[in-house]
């Protein structure tokens, strides 16, 4: 069994939470420590224990309160190889030995299975995940400028996949805020998907293992949850799919509590 629930998703903190049978992990911590700390108490999770937080990259929406909670509480930080140094001056003060590296292998923690996977992102190094546990597979996927076909691959496995739906074109070209520099950014190979993108990986995840699909990450200023939700329907409709039938989809709050999917 596993219960997988967003504590925040946005461009402005992310963080997810995995429970299982025996053991309980964080998907990244980029928000406040006490904001963290209430909302796993609300799902009647003590923060103690959290076994592990495996880290997606550096950058402060993921990696807010990594350093503070490791402080706190006994949990451990795993993370990539080639994101270690980035992550290290990122934390501040956590001994050395409760960080565990990986590079490309699966590892385990408890009863999970975990199996890393390259996202293009302008970061030291991205990883999405794929977490097993028997027969149950979640991938967590964000924070990427395009999907390959390496990547979809992976996600056709997993039973529930968190994606990033992170931008309306429109929007971001639109923004009188945003610098041309950062549109660049967030539109390029190295940036965030848009609606329109993670939709049509939703499509080529149908008539997969996929039964689920939670769209994530989202833009508070270039994005709307009613926006990201239709642009995604709207294609699977043009496309012959249809949403809630051949696949389920779910938008993940920026800021409150996601949906507890039950995976069993």
């Amino acid at each position: 069994m596993i219960k997988v629930v967003t504590l925040s998703s946005s461009s402005k903190g992310n963080s997810v939470l995995i429970v299982g049978e025996k053991t309980n992990m964080l998907i990244d911590a980029g928000i406040n420590l006490k904001t963290l700390i209430d909302k796993l108490k609300l799902l009647n999770v003590e923060p103690s224990s959290i076994k592990a937080i495996l880290s997606t990259h550096e950058h402060s929406d993921h990696s807010k309160s990594v350093g503070s909670f490791m402080r706190k509480f006994p949990s451990l930080l795993y993370c990539h190889t080639d994101g270690l140094e980035a992550m290290k001056q990122k934390i501040g003060n956590v001994s050395e030995n409760r960080i565990v590296t990986f590079f490309d292998q699966e590892f385990s923690i408890g009863e999970f299975v975990i199996k890393c996977f390259k996202l293009p992102h302008d970061s030291a190094s991205c990883v999405g995940f794929i977490i097993t546990c028997a027969e149950n597979k979640v991938a967590y996927a964000t924070d990427m400028g395009f999907a390959s076909e390496e990547v979809i691959n992976e996600l056709k496995n997993c039973k529930l996949v968190i994606l990033e739906s992170n931008h309306d074109e429109k929007m971001l070209i639109a923004n009188p805020n945003y610098s041309p520099q950062l549109k660049s950014r967030i539109l390029s190979r190295h940036g965030h998907l848009s609606n329109m993108a993670s939709a049509k990986v939703v499509c080529s995840l149908v008539g997969s293992k996929v039964k689920q699909v939670v769209l994530a990450h989202l833009s508070p200023e270039n994005n709307t949850p009613e926006l990201c939700y239709q642009t995604v329907c709207d294609y699977l409709e043009a496309m012959g799919v249809i949403p809630g039938v051949h696949i389920k989809i779910d938008v993940a709050p920026k800021q409150t509590l996601g949906t507890v999917f039950i995976l069993k």
